[in-house]
């Protein structure tokens, strides 16, 4: 807003003063320096040139005025400026002092005197004012208008109106009563300058100053070009109008950030993945005049899920577990496909329609096929699970079941046979022997395998893997003994209390460790014992002199038995004399002591003591003739 005030000095015309009236009252002139100064400002040009020779008589005199004005501008403080403009001061001849004025008025001059003049006698005069500050403002801004409002100007009623001048790309001139004036048609986006200038008395004063810049347009058609885990492309068209560049604006982490684009199009990045966002374009000049907005949403994609792994492994189910991604997420879809056992599980569908939602990092499917490979491919979801993340996949399996095992030993041989229910491709036997320390493994595509050359008595472990691929089941283990065969040439050596046993073990266990089983028992004594030992030889002690053993030796293979080597063997006897006599009495007169008699005694008594002690404890009897 300008506000102009003009201070103007001119010299008015004075009635002419003869020097003869000052000097007829000098005499009686009680301040000298006052009268002096009256008869100067009294006195008329002619009257001066005579005194003087600094005053030259002109028809026009134009004193210089000061102008002071003030300039508002919509960005900036007011500033005051000064500058000069001229005005204009008409001498006119005085009127004869000595003539009668009939209709006299007292007119103050401009130097302080007063003065009778014709009350109808037109006198020149200048527009005066006070100084001026006046306010100019611009509300109501759009893309194509704007309100400017001022205060008035000085001596309000003596202005006549006001002319608005409204410069920038086009040129506007309004004339105007009030202390308002709407702007419209103007650029979008544009600097326009508007001067507001009081007329009063058909003269310009200073006008009232201020700038501003219309609201650039709205940018069109905005869109989301492309988006990824940590950025969106954005682009539009260029709005109508001037600006200097675009802001986009956007929320991050509750943080408000903006960032500058020349172009109609700008990347953002560094976002949050999986998180919504809502993007302000705005055309901007002057660096702070933002135009109308235009907004546009859409959400980043989410990252990958972390730690993606399969947790057990079962013949019939799957089970996997994974960890939350980076930034935000609003669930999770997973697709679990079976697959061939070559399949590297590289590829994955979102789009597939086997997949399912979950909210879970974790799933457990059931009912699967055994020994089969799947591909479980899972991916985190936003936008109201509308928008899927990148999806990673891992090969998970069920494991084959175990086959249901047969062993059917012989002496040397040993077949397995099985059944299995799934899917297999082949199947892994082995056979193990701590015993015989052996081991043989093969494959075999079929349910059976046949074990040879084995060792008598000896146990062995057969276990068979069921393979489809490179997937394994558990191992079905089974374990049984061959057939053992019988020892030989086994040997007793006995003293008084013991007998020591030697054998050789059987041709088809040699060189394997196997069990053997001695038993002995006297029947004499009613004794029967029992002793394992994997040796080839064994000293039996505390047995009684003088007794009959009978020993068997077998190799014990499990609950079997081979058929048992046998011998038997007598302790030394511990020797004592037990004297019998025997009475004789006969009708027949020396009968008792015949030959034959006595040999007949002897033989019963013989028969008598075998049938008592067999051979099974030591015993001799030897008869003694006494005379």
């Amino acid at each position: 807003m300008t506000s102009t005030q003009t201070s103007t000095a001119t010299s008015a015309s004075l009635s002419s003063v003869s020097a003869s009236e000052f000097q007829t009252n000098k005499e009686n002139n009680t301040c000298p320096i006052l009268y002096k100064m009256l008869f100067c400002l009294n006195m008329s040009c002619d009257n001066l040139e005579s005194s003087m020779t600094i005053c030259n008589r002109t028809p026009t005199a134009t004193p210089e005025t000061t102008t002071l004005s003030t300039t508002f501008n919509a960005s900036t403080n007011g500033t005051t400026t000064e500058s000069s403009t001229t005005s204009n001061c008409v001498f006119e001849p005085e009127p004869d002092p000595e003539e009668y004025i009939e209709d006299a008025c007292v007119v103050l001059l401009s130097f302080g005197m007063w003065k009778e003049e014709d009350c109808n006698r037109k006198l020149p005069f200048i527009c005066y004012e006070e100084r001026f500050f006046g306010q100019i403002n611009i509300s109501d801004v759009t893309t194509s208008t704007g309100n400017v409002s001022w205060s008035e100007g000085p001596g309000a009623k003596n202005i006549s109106h006001y002319r608005v001048e409204v410069t920038g790309d086009k040129t506007q001139t309004f004339n105007q009563t009030e202390l308002f004036q709407n702007t419209e048609t103007l650029t979008a986006g544009t600097l326009y300058k508007v001067q507001v200038f009081p007329v009063k008395c058909d003269r310009d004063l200073n006008p009232q100053n201020i700038s501003f810049y219309t609201l650039p347009s709205d940018v069109q058609n905005l869109t989301v070009v492309s988006v990824t885990n940590v950025s969106v492309n954005l682009k539009w068209s260029k709005p109508d109008g001037n600006l200097d560049f675009y802001s986009v604006t956007f929320i991050n982490a509750s943080n408000t950030k903006e960032h500058k684009c020349n172009n109609e199009g700008c990347t953002i990045t560094d976002l949050i993945p999986g998180t919504e966002y809502e993007f302000t374009v705005k055309a901007v000049v002057n660096e702070t005049i933002g135009g109308v907005p235009s907004n546009v949403s859409d959400y980043t994609i989410p990252s990958i899920v972390r730690n993606l792994k399969q947790l057990q492994y079962t013949d019939s189910t799957i089970t996997a577990s994974w960890e939350k991604p980076e930034g935000g997420h609003s669930g999770y879809c997973y697709c679990l496909h079976e697959q061939s056992t070559s399949c590297l599980c590289t590829t994955c569908s979102i789009t597939d329609s086997a997949c399912e939602e979950t909210e879970e990092t974790s799933i457990s499917e059931s009912n699967k096929t055994s020994g089969s490979k799947f591909c479980l491919c899972v991916a985190a979801l936003t936008k109201s699970n509308t928008l899927s993340g990148k999806m990673i996949g891992i090969p998970t399996y069920t494991r084959p079941k175990p086959v249901d095992l047969t062993l059917i030993p012989s002496l040397q041989d040993m077949n397995a046979t099985w059944e299995i229910d799934g899917n297999y491709e082949k199947f892994e036997v082995t056979i193990t022997s701590a015993d015989a320390k052996y081991n043989q493994s093969d494959n075999t595509p079929y349910k059976f395998y046949p074990f040879s050359n084995l060792k008598a008595g000896v146990f062995y472990t057969v276990s068979v893997v069921t393979l489809n691929g490179d997937l394994r089941s558990v191992p079905a283990y089974k374990s049984d003994y061959t057939r053992p065969a019988e020892p030989y040439d086994l040997k007793a050596t006995a003293n008084k209390n013991n007998i020591q046993l030697s054998w050789k073990a059987p041709a088809q266990s040699e060189g394997a460790s196997i069990q053997y089983i001695v038993k002995y028992n006297t029947s004499f004594w009613d004794e029967t014992n029992e002793i394992a030992t994997t040796e080839t030889n064994i000293t039996i002690p505390n047995l009684r002199p003088g007794t009959k053993y009978m020993f068997n030796v077998t190799v014990s293979a499990g609950n079997m038995e081979s058929d048992p080597a046998n011998t038997t063997t007598n302790t030394e006897p511990e020797k004592r004399t037990l004297v019998l006599t025997m009475l004789c009495s006969s009708q027949t007169t020396l009968h008792c002591n015949e030959t034959n008699t006595r040999n007949e005694l002897f033989e019963k008594l013989k028969t008598f003591f075998y049938e008592e002690f067999e051979d099974l404890v030591h015993w001799e009897l030897k008869a003694k003739t006494t005379l």
